[in-house]
């Protein structure tokens, strides 16, 4: 479990503006943009899309336009590595993420802790990974500025992600956020896309973990974060969630106009009433 003080960002220019005023002023657009109601105190975990800007930004603002105004004490950030094999979790336990908007924190204290029980050795998967990097700027926006991060990235689909979302119930606390962040399918075809979409997000807001994974497994569904979205329905069960809202769906033809190859996005909000 080895520590890194400084995570630089690695997609400023390419996923989202590396200007400090375009990203915020993008980030309002987005945000405003979805007219959702806040309802910050509600909100206990969200899943966001992690693509660039122009295709799921405006999936984006929904979810986050949900929690603006929240100050929670620390958000844990759950993503997929997209660019290394991880045997069961990386987490990023020691110093600061870097944004053009300023450095969020990491909580080290809690971050060892999920460390040391997802047994984490590495944080290098986080230095390149877009996943959860792309949900700073949002998160600045919502919250006001930066917060304390848990970073975690996982591996392949297992039944203790479920297991780990329980104990982060017990972990955190009641005004703490936790966020999935996965896409949906990739590189169908509109009609495609929507059908196992639609599948993927129903098995979602069943709040059954064990449907969502076998589904996954069996290709029924599709989400490159299913272990992040596994772990978060958990967390948001036992920690008493229990109005599940999907606030927006889309794919990137929305942006590209190109039907035949599309990526899904959705926003989902898990509340207490």
């Amino acid at each position: 479990m080895n520590s890194m003080t400084r995570r630089a960002t690695a997609v400023a220019g390419q996923f989202y503006p590396s200007s400090p005023e375009k990203l915020a002023g993008a980030v309002r657009a987005f945000m405003d943009d979805s007219e959702v109601q806040p309802a910050p105190d509600a909100v206990r975990a969200l899943i966001v899309p992690h693509a660039g800007y122009m295709y799921s930004g405006p999936t984006a603002g929904f979810a986050y336009q949900r929690i603006k105004g929240k100050q929670p004490k620390r958000v844990v950030l759950l993503g997929c590595s997209h660019r290394y094999a991880i045997s069961r979790a990386s987490v990023f336990v020691d110093g600061v993420f870097e944004t053009p908007l300023g450095e969020f924190p990491i909580d080290s204290a809690t971050a060892r802790t999920l460390a040391q029980r997802t047994d984490s050795q590495s944080a290098e998967p986080h230095l390149l990974e877009h996943a959860l990097e792309v949900q700073l700027p949002f998160l600045h926006a919502a919250c006001g500025g930066p917060v304390p991060l848990v970073p975690i990235l996982f591996g392949s689909h297992s039944s203790w992600h479920a297991e780990l979302g329980r104990e982060l119930a017990d972990i955190l606390g009641q005004d703490d956020l936790v966020v999935a962040s996965t896409d949906l399918s990739h590189y169908l075809s509109q009609d495609k896309a929507n059908q196992i979409d639609q599948r993927t997000l129903n098995a979602i807001l069943s709040k059954d973990t064990d449907e969502v994974g076998w589904g996954i497994d069996e290709q029924r569904y599709s989400m490159c974060g299913s272990t992040a979205v596994i772990c978060a329905m958990a967390f948001a069960t036992a920690a008493g969630a229990d109005t599940w809202r999907l606030l927006d769906y889309r794919t990137s033809a929305d942006a590209s106009k190109d039907y035949s190859q599309v990526v899904g996005y959705a926003a989902v909000s898990m509340e207490t009433a």
